[in-house]
């Protein structure tokens, strides 16, 4: 949308090597591999558009939408994401 934006935006991330590697600024030969769209997000780290912020992997939310979870995760990350069940949000009387 073109929109300027006055805050950097979190994005989280698992992996803690990946944080690492996005927000240091020096090139690594090791890090030649890594392909354009990472440079991406690095420039965008670089810049202070985008804050990388690390989230342990026993509470990644999108884990709902992505793996099988045990009834307790499932609840949990149900509830995180606000997602309520259609017969819970319906209203009495409602056709």
């Amino acid at each position: 949308m073109h929109q300027p934006v006055k805050y950097s935006f979190p994005l989280y991330c698992d992996n803690l090597s990946v944080i690492c590697l996005a927000e240091n600024p020096i090139f690594h030969e090791k890090t030649k591999h890594v392909e354009v769209h990472y440079n991406f997000i690095r420039q965008k780290v670089l810049k202070e558009e985008i804050e990388l912020k690390h989230v342990r992997i026993e509470n990644q939310a999108a884990d709902l939408l992505t793996k099988s979870l045990s009834d307790s995760k499932f609840e949990s990350f149900y509830h995180y994401l606000g997602m309520t069940n259609k017969v819970e949000a319906s209203v009495e009387g409602e056709c």
